[in-house]
């Protein structure tokens, strides 16, 4: 009807629609489904059209403009709910460019509440900042009238303040934002708590997430246990996109902090339930439920590890390596770390239960979803290093050994060039991953190439030791000196076997000075038992050419000189 009396005589009818587009959008109603984001949205570019045209003809009011300005404002807000971010900025400037118009102070207060809206969706969270403090403390000095309400409150500007505060990584003063925007909300009437139904969800919700982060569990549940009953079944229906994402979150970290306090059953429950509510979203919303459901079975998946329920753990990862392998080809850059990542687990899920095949394939599907994610970012090539080491160990124990070699030399070349720019993290590495490449050399019978690099691995180490970090690498030697003895005990046996008598004595000098540099009880022990048989099996031959390269007897024993100068015999032997 005001459309049709604007069309008829518009003088009379452009105000009339105006107030009617003006009381859509923000209006008194309680317990009522709104409209839908592109409903408001078209009702908002309406009646900015509408008072545009009263303050563009030849008399307009003060008043026009005010209402021009004021539905900038909604206009702004209606481009925020549907992702519009850049254009909601610009109908912000535009509400503020309005000549002659007056701004009450609820309506700068909303203003700075959507500029930091704005800002924070855009990611710039440094700058939503100042404008989200601002808006807080706007709001503590004023109390809107019945007529402002819509435009906003300190409950909602708290929220923003409190989210802005979270993303910049301020967990503890976010926490407090929220606690107190709680506080408010639990001191609201019913009336006033009517329209306030989905923000008190949200904000008990959000704070469920920060205690459980600043490690407060029990409060955390707490906390939960109300913003459930908020965001119930009715609510759910009345905003299903909105609501149902919150429980599922909620149930997420209700089961993560039912975990840290050791409630495995209950935890698993709520999992369970998060999967539930997440496969709900996803039939009647694909694209966000599919999203949805990685984080719920992700969450289950590490539930049912601690529980060791293999079967049903395994299944779950599987389910959970094909929707990331759905996601990957929408967003790459998004899911192929989360892929790869999901890939390994499930490689250790099957490693588990002894399936040393399907280990090695879901280690190759993780080496190939970093590949993609390393393409994307260098920042997951660390990663990729990482992950090529551990399929080099599934195909040395499948048998694979010529792959095994060639994964191997990759990661050790690509963490030698990693540690050109950052040398105290990946020195140590490059270590570990030249052991990783020698045992791969070893069982394929390549011993002199076996022994370079554990020469070059125990070298590194030896060298990253003399700094504060003993204990950190000492394990790292010892496995270290450890391949290096068997590589050149079965080396020099190898050498013998040929007649390459030469060669085989100086394996056999350089596994004795191992034995000198070294307490392990395994290199001592393999070094008399490589000299015992070399004499048992090759007899004079050995001794012979001992005593030509050395000048000296055989040993028949291996004693390492102690520090006061005792002889002492290795550990653990007689």
């Amino acid at each position: 009807m005001p459309r049709a009396v604007a069309r008829l005589s518009p003088r009379v009818g452009r105000p009339l629609l105006g107030a009617a587009l003006m009381h859509c959008l923000a209006p008194d109603w309680v317990l009522l489904r709104p409209p839908s984001p592109m409903r408001r949205l078209a009702w908002a570019e309406e009646a900015v059209a509408v008072y545009r045209a009263l303050v563009e003809a030849e008399e307009p009011r003060p008043r026009h403009r005010d209402l021009l300005a004021r539905a900038l404002i909604q206009h702004a807000s209606a481009l925020l709910l549907v992702g519009r971010y850049e254009q909601a900025c610009t109908a912000m400037e535009a509400s503020l460019a309005v000549p002659g118009a007056r701004w009450s102070s609820a309506q700068r207060a909303a203003l700075l509440h959507l500029r930091a809206q704005a800002q924070f969706d855009l990611g710039r969270h440094d700058e939503a900042l100042a404008p989200a403090g601002e808006c807080v403390a706007a709001y503590r000095r004023l109390v809107p009238t019945r007529r402002e309400r819509a435009l906003g409150g300190l409950p909602g500007a708290l929220r923003t303040y409190a989210l802005v505060l979270g993303a910049l990584g301020r967990t503890e003063e976010s926490v407090a934002a929220y606690e107190e925007c709680a506080g408010l909300l639990r001191a609201m009437s019913l009336r006033e708590l009517g329209r306030a139904l989905v923000v008190r969800a949200r904000v008990l919700s959000e704070l469920t997430a920060g205690l459980r982060d600043l490690g407060r569990h029990e409060e955390a549940l707490t906390v939960g246990r109300e913003a459930l009953e908020a965001a119930d079944r009715i609510l759910v229906w009345s905003l299903p996109g909105t609501v149902r994402p919150l429980r599922i979150r909620l149930l997420v970290d209700l089961a993560r902090c039912h975990e840290a306090t050791g409630n495995l059953p209950t935890a698993r429950t709520t999992a369970d339930e998060a999967v539930a509510e997440a496969r709900t979203l996803t039939d009647r919303n694909p694209p966000a439920g599919r999203r949805w459901l990685t984080v719920t079975l992700d969450c289950l998946a590490d539930l049912l590890a601690e529980l060791e329920e293999r079967a049903e753990e395994l299944s779950t990862r599987r389910e959970l390596a094909d929707l990331y392998a759905g996601l990957d080809a929408e967003q790459p850059e998004v899911y192929n770390p989360l892929l790869a990542q999901q890939l390994e687990r499930l490689a250790d899920c099957q490693q588990a239960t002894g399936d040393r095949r399907a280990t090695a394939e879901a280690t190759e599907r993780s080496v190939a979803a970093y590949r993609r994610a390393a393409d994307h970012n260098p920042l997951y090539e660390p990663e990729l290093a990482r992950v090529l080491a551990n399929l080099s160990l599934c195909r040395q124990d499948d048998g694979d050994l010529d792959g095994a070699v060639t994964v191997a030399r990759e990661a050790v070349a690509l963490t030698r060039r990693l540690a050109e720019s950052d040398w105290p993290t990946y020195h140590a590495l490059t270590a570990r991953r030249l052991g990783v490449l020698g045992r791969g050399l070893r069982h394929g019978g390549d011993y002199a190439a076996a022994v370079a690099c554990y020469e070059e691995s125990e070298s590194i180490l030896r060298d990253v030791m003399e700094g504060a970090e003993t204990d950190r690498h000492a394990s790292a030697l010892a496995a270290a000196q450890s391949g290096l003895a068997v590589s050149l005990a079965a080396a020099a046996r190898a050498h013998l076997a040929c007649g390459h008598c030469a060669e085989a004595v100086a394996e056999l000098r350089c596994l004795l000075a191992l034995t000198r540099r070294t307490d392990q009880t395994d290199v001592h022990a393999l070094c008399v038992t490589t000299f015992a048989d070399a004499r048992a099996e090759h007899g004079e031959v050995a001794v012979e050419a001992w005593r030509r390269a050395t000048g000296e007897g055989f040993p028949t024993f291996v004693y390492r000189l102690s520090v006061t100068g005792a002889w002492t015999s290795p550990p653990g032997r007689s």
